[in-house]
């Protein structure tokens, strides 16, 4: 796994200095948040690494070419091509996709680790940290589109959490965003 995990770093980080998406910072911070919840969850801490950086590698490539939806896809046919180089065993390339296609949110999560890809990645917008990272790379964006586009994936990510411990870790950032965006929309 260890060198499997160099290569995913590999492309992820040579992915984000080329486009720019995510920032560094934040594909970063769904990483770490990521193992942090796989050690406390007992979950394969390098599945959820793996996960996590390769859930929005070409993301960046996506928006470039005005395909962001349909990001996981790409995401997921550049994590094949690594997998299929891979000498890892068929169960952990399959949790691996699974990591990748999951990380919006699904009724029923192949994996626990699947299921913490997808909480690691709704950190970006529901907590006080991410929301900021978030807040520094979106800053050239007109002002009001900016209120729109976190008002948006505040909810969206929301809603997508899953793990009870991490919506109960959340909840309170959560509320302060939400008041926080209320407050931004408001017209004086």
């Amino acid at each position: 796994m260890e060198n499997f995990l160099a290569e995913v770093k590999k492309l992820a980080y040579s992915e984000i200095e080329k486009t720019g998406i995510p920032a560094r910072m934040q594909a970063d911070f769904s990483m770490e948040t990521g193992k942090r919840l796989a050690k406390e969850l007992g979950a394969n801490v390098d599945i959820v690494e793996v996960g996590t950086l390769l859930m929005d590698c070409m993301l960046g490539q996506a928006v470039k070419e005005n395909r962001q939806s349909e990001h996981v896809k790409i995401s997921l046919e550049k994590t094949n091509e690594l997998l299929s180089q891979s000498s890892l065993s068929e169960e952990e390339k399959e949790n691996i996709r699974h990591c990748i296609s999951e990380h919006h949110g699904v009724s029923k999560f192949y994996s626990l680790e699947s299921e913490i890809c997808c909480n690691a990645d709704c950190y970006k917008f529901t907590s006080i940290k991410g929301f900021a990272i978030t807040l520094r790379y979106t800053r050239d964006m007109p002002f009001l589109n900016l209120i729109k586009l976190l008002n948006d994936k505040v909810e969206e990510k929301w809603n997508a959490l899953s793990l009870g411990v991490v919506k109960k870790e959340l909840t309170p950032e959560h509320q302060t965003l939400i008041n926080m965006l209320k407050g931004l929309s408001e017209e004086k």
